[in-house]
């Protein structure tokens, strides 16, 4: 009995326990996860969270959402260091502070702190319970913390004082923010913060941080005078807290090219200036003179004089100083002289060369990489001309023929299948019967067609205009046909006595009979003459052409088209005689 009771409670422990674990257990999804389970997942709940950073200014409003769907117990938010708070209890304006948010739909959980403050900074969870489980989402919650002073680590506050040619460290350092600050660097307006690095580090486990700005930089002689500032962005800062210190860049006399003076007039007092600078200011100056630049002869210190010659400077501020050298009454020995300016500082010493000259300035040439730019673009433009040459003459590219359908060529087939079709008449069987009945007196008029080539060409151009009219004064009509159409047709006109019978009663073969008809007129012997188109007949006679068919195919054949078939014209000339002589004599 003991041992029953003892097994009893045994399982009874272990079932507890399972329970309790199954609660505990916690898994936080990414961004925008629509579960988190603390136990099994079931299909009828969700949790819509977002589990994002957020960055919140003290005083400001912030909205913690936490959206639910399916049935629910109860809600609460629990942030590190204090008391959960339970969602109902919010909503019931139980906490001061705290509001519902206006939209509950989809944020079920949702709770808004209306003004927060940096006790509320931390990790922020959205806890649900369901029967037998709990569903949670968890975010931080940074609120910020106004950074300290940006201050530079240098020696004197007043001036920082850095070497030329030397790589000099700068740094600016924040002491206190949250989050962490960003910082840039700039000289004068020039952005140089691609020469900074920066390091953040945690002061404590509230996420203060400290920064540490460190700019390496060669600072130039032109640099001298010039502001540098370190500039601090933060959330908190409507404008960047700015930390600026002036620059002292320290340097010997910059050096220069040979410097030439031009259009000098002799007898004329002369003063040659020349500007440097240098920092600290020069310890020793003087002009020299000579023969050469290799051979110096003459010294004189500045300021000073010595016979005709006068040595002064000028000091213009941050390091710039200009040097005059004074000629009195110019002569061309003078121009024949060479000149040195000698400036040393504590940094170094410079010497400055000078040339002076009676000659008219030179005008301004090319330089030689100027004149290598222009021989290198004459040279790609001859070569782009020179490859679109070749592409043409090649038919390459764009200059390649593109083949489209001639209109012309599909014109002139259509007027030849005309006139063709026009000559056979409205079906082949009428065709085939005309050919086969003027056969005979088509071979009458048939000439070679070099010597009707010859003829047409002797014909001047009022008769061949006047062919083209029906008016038998001005000439016959001829109609232009190509020489190389694909049958031998020619034009007549035939009494309607020799007309073959036509089958066909249709009524375009009967018009085509009654022109036919109507138009020809010749010899009751009917044999017609050929005459030449320049000869001039005694008798009144009346000139006609005629398309003739010479085609040898037979009449119970149809019309076949022959590539090798040519067209050739006849001038058919009829003789109208008077009848009534030979009426009278019968």
């Amino acid at each position: 009995m003991c041992k029953c009771s003892f097994v009893r409670v045994a399982c009874v422990a272990l079932a507890l326990a399972a329970a309790s674990l199954a609660q505990e257990y916690s898994v936080n999804e990414p961004n925008n996860s629509d579960v988190v389970f603390n136990g099994v997942q079931s299909s009828d709940v969700s949790l819509t969270f977002d589990d994002s950073e957020i960055v919140v200014n003290p005083g400001e409003r912030l909205d913690l959402n936490c959206g639910f769907k399916g049935e629910y117990r109860y809600c609460i938010w629990e942030v590190e260091g204090a008391k959960p708070i339970q969602v109902e209890d919010v909503y019931g304006n139980f906490h001061p502070g705290m509001s519902k948010p206006e939209v509950s739909e989809g944020n079920e959980c949702g709770i808004v702190i209306n003004s927060v403050s940096t006790e509320q900074h931390g990790m922020w969870t959205c806890r649900v319970f369901i029967t037998g489980n709990s569903l949670e989402g968890t975010k931080n919650v940074i609120v910020t913390v106004k950074p300290t002073y940006p201050v530079l680590e240098v020696d004197n506050s007043q001036l920082l004082e850095v070497t030329s040619e030397e790589e000099t460290p700068v740094k600016c350092v924040v002491a206190a923010a949250r989050p962490a600050v960003g910082i840039r660097w700039f000289l004068g307006d020039k952005d140089v913060t691609v020469m900074a690095e920066t390091e953040e580090t945690p002061t404590d486990n509230e996420g203060m941080y400290k920064s540490i700005s460190t700019l390496r930089r060669t600072f130039e002689p032109m640099e001298n005078g010039m502001t540098l500032t370190c500039s601090v962005s933060h959330k908190t800062l409507t404008v960047p807290e700015n930390e600026s210190i002036p620059l002292n860049v320290i340097f010997k006399p910059v050096e220069k090219p040979v410097s030439t003076y031009y259009q000098i007039r002799p007898g004329s007092d002369y003063e040659v200036k020349l500007n440097f600078s240098a920092n600290p200011p020069p310890i020793r100056k003087e002009w020299r003179y000579g023969d050469s630049f290799q051979n110096i002869a003459v010294s004189i210190e500045i300021p000073g004089a010595k016979d005709r010659y006068e040595t002064y400077i000028e000091e213009l501020g941050n390091g710039m100083y200009t040097a005059t050298l004074r000629i009195a009454g110019f002569k061309e020995e003078d121009a024949n002289q060479r000149y040195l300016l000698v400036v040393e500082n504590d940094i170094g010493e410079t010497t400055y060369k000078v040339r002076l000259s009676m000659d008219d300035a030179p005008k301004d040439t090319l330089s030689g990489g100027a004149v290598a730019g222009i021989v290198i673009v004459v040279l790609v433009i001859v070569a782009a001309v020179a490859a679109a040459g070749y592409a043409r003459y090649r038919q390459m590219f764009c200059f390649a023929p593109v083949v489209t359908p001639d209109p012309e060529e599909g014109k002139e087939t259509k007027e030849e299948h005309s006139d063709t079709e026009s000559a056979r008449g409205a079906n082949t069987t009428r065709a085939a019967n005309l050919k086969n009945s003027l056969g005979r007196l088509t071979q009458v008029f048939k000439k070679p067609k070099k010597e009707q080539e010859t003829k047409l060409e002797n014909i001047g151009d009022d008769e061949k205009r006047s062919l083209t009219t029906d008016d038998p004064k001005k000439g016959s009509p001829v109609k232009e046909q190509n020489v190389d159409d694909k049958e031998l047709t020619g034009e007549t006109r035939i009494p309607e006595e020799m007309l073959p019978p036509i089958q066909n009663s249709e009524q375009n073969n009967s018009e085509v009979k009654r022109e036919l008809s109507d138009e020809i007129k010749v010899p009751e012997d009917g044999t017609p003459h050929m005459v030449n188109a320049e000869q001039k007949p005694a008798e009144k006679k009346e000139v006609v052409y005629a398309e003739l068919d010479l085609g040898k195919s037979e009449s119970d054949k149809k019309t076949e088209v022959k590539a090798e078939d040519k067209t050739e014209y006849a001038q058919i000339v009829g003789t109208v005689t008077d009848n009534r002589e030979d009426e009278k004599k019968e």
